[in-house]
């Protein structure tokens, strides 16, 4: 179930009949967030949403309604043992039925690249991307963010990475791909920017390398959806302007050679990273 929306932003895009109080809407949001987390007061919430959505045919709604359902049943399948008493069959084809609606749905939205201004460990997206170091041990900046909000289990992981030379797991322009844990993203691809030295040194390849290379795990384990940080924009010194229209040209590049990932984010940390990502796609369009 994935959403190119952070889950703290997530509204309903049709209710049948009276519309969801606002505090009902924000205490769904705060369940797909962290279902296991939130406790028993937003499962009810959740539950008498479902029941508003219920009697609207799933062709009717719209796609995050669906992945509202589908979360509902999932959660319902497995509470209960696997299924719901006398009905497992049905149960099954029906979370069938509205996987299939929202893969169309998805796929009929074709692919794309947006921007997005706000903390990238926040997205429920299939991965977030990870403005590593070659060591893949953690660091400052996006990359020490996304660690404290995967939990530990993310450094181990990293440290199972293979080193293919002393003390480089990852190399420049290359991504490794691990679980995300606790993040809502299933997975974090991890890769590597250049460190900017004037522009003659090679960054553009270099950086266009690590955006291809990430999208390239993407791909191979058929993620539709990919949120990435500016790389190389924060210690490493690379223009945010420059680096913006590096990251549009490679990502529609890459996208228009591939079936997946269907969409991809490029999120700002800040008002100017956005107001350059922005200005880099318009140019982009226009081109």
């Amino acid at each position: 179930m994935t959403s190119l929306l952070p889950t703290s932003a997530l509204t309903p895009s049709r209710v049948p009949g009276e519309d969801a109080p606002d505090a009902e809407v924000i205490r769904f949001a705060q369940t797909l967030d962290g279902y296991a987390a939130v406790g028993g007061g937003d499962v009810a919430a959740l539950g008498r949403y479902v029941q508003a959505l219920d009697p609207a045919p799933p062709e009717a709604l719209g796609l995050d309604d669906l992945r509202i359902l589908l979360f509902a049943r999932q959660r319902a399948h497995s509470h209960q043992g696997g299924g719901w008493p006398g009905e497992p069959d049905r149960v099954m084809q029906e979370m069938r039925r509205l996987t299939a609606l929202i893969r169309t749905r998805v796929e009929e939205r074709g692919q794309g690249v947006a921007v997005w201004r706000g903390d990238l460990t926040r997205l429920d997206v299939d991965a977030i991307v990870n403005a590593a170091n070659e060591r893949m041990l953690g660091g400052g900046g996006v990359d020490g963010a996304i660690h404290r909000a995967a939990g530990p289990e993310l450094l181990a992981a990293c440290r199972a990475v293979p080193e293919v030379r002393p003390g480089v797991r990852c190399p420049t322009g290359e991504a490794r791909l691990t679980p995300g844990f606790d993040l809502p993203a299933r997975f974090v691809i991890h890769t590597v920017g250049p460190v900017w030295r004037g522009g003659a040194a090679g960054e553009p390849a270099q950086l266009a390398s690590a955006y291809r290379a990430a999208l390239t795990r993407a791909a191979e384990h058929d993620l539709e959806s990919v949120a990435f940080p500016a790389i190389s924009t924060g210690v490493y010194g690379y223009p945010p302007a420059d680096a913006a229209r590096v990251a549009v040209v490679t990502v529609r590049a890459v996208l228009a050679e591939r079936e997946r990932p269907l969409r991809v984010l490029l999120v700002a940390y800040d008002a100017q990273a956005e107001e350059a990502l922005e200005h880099a796609l318009a140019e982009g369009e226009e081109s």
